[in-house]
């Protein structure tokens, strides 16, 4: 019964990040460049996550309903230590993304890459390597942005 807890209040939130997300793409500016405009891709993303966040927020009701002796206990406290790193993990990608405009795409993705691993690997052998590979999977994606999709990531202030 603990996942249908957990399946309820993620769903929940899933929810409203969406209609938050939904709210904020609205103020995308249109510019009439194509058939579509920028926020097209966004909402269908959006629209999908809401459409799953429904199902799940359905099955876990269902799951609950089902269940006759089940009573919803919130505790805060058991929610934090349960979900330590989602939250840290969250935490750190909004640090990510204000650290964007900063130290740019390059440095911060890594930072990014390097501190989620430490987060969430159980194995923290050959970091030479996995920090090696982070490079390489944050240039390759610095080139297909930029020259092949004409995408320009962020530069950054101090470099």
């Amino acid at each position: 019964m603990v996942s249908t807890k957990r399946d309820l209040i993620n769903a929940l939130l899933l929810l409203f990040f969406c209609c938050f997300a939904y709210y904020e793409s609205s103020l995308i500016s249109e510019r009439n460049l194509g058939k579509t405009e920028a926020d097209f891709f966004p909402n269908i993303v959006i629209i999908v996550l809401a459409i799953l966040s429904l199902c799940l927020l359905v099955k876990s009701i269902y799951g609950m309903v089902r269940a006759k002796d089940y009573h919803f206990k919130f505790s805060f406290r058991n929610l934090l230590q349960e979900n330590k790193k989602v939250i840290l993990t969250f935490a750190i990608f909004g640090l990510y993304v204000l650290l964007l405009d900063y130290i740019g795409y390059f440095l911060s993705s890594i930072l990014f890459l390097f501190t989620l691993y430490l987060l969430l690997s159980n194995n923290k052998q050959k970091l030479w390597a996995v920090l090696l590979g982070m490079v390489a999977f944050t240039l390759v994606l610095y080139v297909v942005f930029q020259n092949g999709l004409s995408v320009f990531l962020p530069t950054g202030q101090l470099f």
